[in-house]
Formats: C-alpha cells, sequence, structure tokens
C-alpha cells in the first residue's frame, strides 16, 4: 500500500531528511521541539512521532516557523530551548 504524503512525512527517512535539510545535528534538530536527543534518534530510527511534532517538523522545514518561533514557545512553556538555539536567532530564509 502507498504512503500518504502525511505518513511520509511521519517515516523515519523524511524526517532525518528534514533534519539534514536544515544542516543540523540531532540535539539542537530535535531540541527546537522540546524533544531530547536519544527520542530524535529513535523518530530516525522506528518510532513515530505524536502529530503536533510531526506538524511542527514540517512548519519547520518548509519555513512556516522560524528558530526564534519555536524558541519563543518553549520558553513561554517554561522549557528552555539549547544554547544552540539561543544563539541561531536568525530570520527564515526567504
Amino acid at each position: 500500500m502507498a504512503r500518504t504524503s502525511r505518513q511520509s512525512h511521519l517515516s523515519p527517512e523524511g524526517l532525518k531528511a528534514m533534519r539534514k535539510q536544515l544542516g543540523r545535528n540531532q540535539k539542537d534538530f530535535w531540541s527546537m521541539f522540546g524533544v531530547s536527543q536519544p527520542v530524535g534518534s529513535r523518530f530516525e530510527k522506528d518510532l513515530t512521532p505524536s502529530v503536533p511534532v510531526a506538524m511542527l517538523v514540517w512548519l519547520r522545514t518548509h519555513q512556516k516557523l522560524s528558530d526564534h518561533d519555536l524558541a519563543d514557545a518553549l520558553e513561554a512553556l517554561g522549557v528552555m530551548p539549547s544554547a544552540a538555539n539561543q544563539t541561531q536567532r536568525e530570520p527564515m530564509a526567504a
């Protein structure tokens, strides 16, 4: 059976490709979404992320959200973003 577009974005290969598209290592990439590196690694191997996490990844990799937006959301929720994210508060590329 063919995958739907939602399923392809949730696939380990799709998630890894999105991370690599941004040129990030697992720790920096997954921490932007409030996810630990070990769990992010599992997403890229065999664990299906929740739909909200997959949506955030898709929005960021399709330039609908910036690193700054994600860091602000984590801060507002009381989750401190990694130091790497705090230094990469650049606007999205057009």
